[in-house]
């Protein structure tokens, strides 16, 4: 009962029309929330899924990476074992002997055992001491490192630069030699290698000034000594009793490692894996040259990119269309990055998910609109049929005046305000006189034009807050207001004249005076402000108004 009782409320408070859009806007609003909800949720998911497919992909990239890393750290140890313990695997005296005739040469490669060991390839005493970094001045110390180099180019020999992970092994000395997995074409070569090598960062950021912790160190992006493409070196220190000798150094060229990602990616995988640096240069791609194109980033998404990355080791970031995922890789100064556009996203699940989603969401916006069109339009036509039948209620539709019902419904409202506020109130009862003779002589239609034209002349001469009905077959009845019986009969002599100085056409060639006989009654008289004691004494004066020769007001009797 509440519940209706609170439709009622509303219904009559709040206008049809308005009460549908409200509806509608409400049932639509919550739609959208739930389907917002859920593209929340799919977003979510989404990027859940992102970083976990990238996680995976560079957990399976660092893992090769940490086993490679593995096996430099134990030729480090290997080193410094072989410089703490000589052994007798070569020749000391030998390997002195030879040494000693190609020192001062300009560029010389010294080779022990063929069959066993890779070739040491080195520069002269002179050159060496052009360049503070370099040391060649203890004899023992570079005894005992000639020795360790040659039992590590001993197991360098098995490396194969077309399988390995890395591109490259090599130990680089301070005192003016190097060895490679990869050996120099000719004498000039070496001496360029060296050169640049003891310049690379790789080398000079071994130093114990620039790495005191003697940690492991990783380089930019930078292109090979040999012109092998681009590429990235990791290098660590090799030291004895607080003397730095030189370098061990790994190279890991982007053709690898863009190998390697492919290997690693899902064969499903949407978008693209980039590796970069530590100055965010590219190192490596899963996708090939046309494919990373489509998916390089500007430099403003590079910008943001590079600062998201600065606060947190991982996370993902959504750049115009594009998605981009990132995770620090632990065992290499980099970073794994993930891109996808929106079109890998719409071809992944979710987005076909979402897809989905959106597509409900508008079927049932346009049936949602549909339903609140045909709903406002069954509003309207039943708003205008409640007035028409409101109106056919209330009103006589061929006086257009009110009908008997309305009238003194209307009337007792009236009635009653005005003895609240002691003001005066009559009431003029008319009768068209001989109306059953002109309907008998012209017909119905003759009777009903009077009725319309006396309508017409009473409506005239009343005011806005004076009502008048049909009461009758051709009867009428005027409530006046705030009007004294005097003014009440100046109102009802001037309909009367009005009435009698006009004429009809009643056929198409005869036009008919019509005339009325009116009683007025007032409320002074006795004090009455009942509408049907009005009427009545108004009603008895008509009689009288009739029986003494029709066309008149009668007031006194």
């Amino acid at each position: 009962m509440k519940v209706n009782a609170s439709f009622h409320f509303l219904g009559s408070k709040v206008k049809p029309k308005n009460l549908v859009h409200f509806c509608f806007l409400a049932v639509f609003c919550l739609s959208t929330f739930i389907t917002w909800r859920e593209a929340i949720a799919l977003k979510n998911t989404y990027e859940v899924n992102q970083r976990i497919k990238l996680d995976s992909v560079s957990t399976a990239l660092e893992s090769q990476i940490q086993f490679t890393l593995g096996g430099l750290d134990f030729f480090r140890t290997m080193f410094d074992y072989a410089l703490k313990s000589p052994s007798e695997t070569f020749d000391t005296r030998h390997i002195s002997d030879i040494f000693s005739r190609l020192r001062a040469r300009p560029i010389w490669r010294m080779n022990v055992d063929s069959g066993h060991n890779m070739t040491l390839n080195g520069v002269s005493d002179t050159w060496i001491k052009s360049w503070p970094i370099l040391n060649r001045d203890d004899e023992q110390r570079l005894q005992d490192e000639l020795n360790a180099a040659l039992k590590f180019s001993y197991i360098l020999q098995f490396s194969d630069p077309e399988h390995d992970f890395q591109s490259r092994l090599w130990y680089i000395a301070r005192a003016g030699f190097y060895v490679s997995s990869t050996p120099p074409r000719n004498d000039a070569e070496v001496l360029e290698s060296y050169q640049r090598m003891i310049q690379s960062d790789y080398f000079t950021s071994m130093s114990p000034e620039n790495n005191p912790s003697r940690r492991r160190h990783w380089t930019p992006l930078y292109h090979s000594l040999q012109n092998e493409g681009r590429m990235i070196t990791v290098s660590v220190p090799v030291d004895r009793n607080g003397y730095w000798y030189g370098v061990l150094a790994m190279d890991f060229s982007s053709q690898r490692l863009h190998e390697h990602l492919q290997r690693a990616i899902p064969q499903q995988y949407d978008g693209m894996v980039a590796i970069f640096d530590q100055k965010m240069n590219e190192v490596a791609t899963s996708g090939n040259a046309p494919q990373a194109r489509n998916y390089r980033l500007s430099a403003e998404e590079m910008r943001k990119l590079s600062q998201a990355i600065q606060h947190k080791d991982e996370g993902g970031l959504r750049v115009g269309t594009r998605f981009i995922t990132w995770n620090k890789m632990r065992s290499i100064n980099g970073v794994a990055v993930s891109i996808q556009n929106l079109r890998d996203g719409m071809h992944g699940e979710s987005g076909r998910v979402t897809l989905v989603l959106a597509g409900m969401w508008g079927l049932f916006s346009l049936v949602l609109l549909a339903s609140h069109q045909t709903m406002i339009r069954l509003v309207t036509h039943m708003g205008q049929l409640h007035v028409k039948l409101a109106w056919r209620a209330n009103y006589d539709g061929l006086t257009q005046l009110y009908n008997r019902t309305a009238f003194f419904d209307h009337s007792e409202q009236l009635a009653e305000r005005c003895q609240c506020s002691a003001q005066p109130l009559s009431l003029l009862q008319l009768d068209i006189d001989y109306f059953k003779a002109v309907n008998d002589r012209f017909g119905h239609q003759a009777g009903d034009r009077a009725l319309s034209h006396v309508a017409t002349v009473i409506t005239h001469a009343l005011r806005k807050t004076d009502i008048a009905g049909r009461v009758g077959g051709e009867e009428f009845c005027v409530l006046l207001p705030d009007t004294s019986l005097k003014d009440a009969v100046a109102i009802a002599e001037r309909i009367r004249q009005t009435l009698a100085g006009d004429r009809i056409q009643v056929t198409s060639d005869t036009q008919q005076r019509v005339t009325v006989s009116i009683g007025v009654a007032g409320s002074e008289e006795q004090g009455q402000y009942q509408v049907d004691s009005l009427q009545f004494i108004a009603d008895s004066r008509l009689y009288h108004a009739k029986q003494n020769g029709r066309n008149r007001i009668d007031w006194q009797s």
